[in-house]
């Protein structure tokens, strides 16, 4: 299965206890958009980013994009360390698709 993981950081966003903001993405394709496969994609998500509960986690679909188009996207967003995350993409600009 395909999948993409991203960490934007958002500079626009002010730091909280010396952490910077930044927005989290997990892209899976080829899958149902089940509520069984958003869990999966959570847990994945969670392996990483223990501190995201279900209640800030974001469930959708990317509706436009060259390169993931109609991949299932979960979000999320924090304050976390600016350090390095094995197998995460990091960026400073906006995300290439549209949700």
């Amino acid at each position: 299965m395909a999948s993409y993981k991203f960490i934007y950081w958002r500079n626009d966003v002010p730091e909280k206890d010396g952490r910077p903001f930044a927005n989290v993405h997990l892209l899976v394709g080829y899958n149902q958009c089940s509520i069984a496969d958003f869990q999966a994609m959570a847990a994945e998500l969670r392996q990483t980013f223990p501190q995201a509960k279900d209640d800030e986690i974001h469930c959708g679909q990317i509706h436009k994009s060259n390169f993931c188009d109609k991949f299932s996207i979960i979000t999320w967003n924090g304050n976390i360390p600016r350090d390095e995350y094995p197998g995460w993409s990091q960026r400073d600009k906006s995300p290439e698709y549209c949700w």
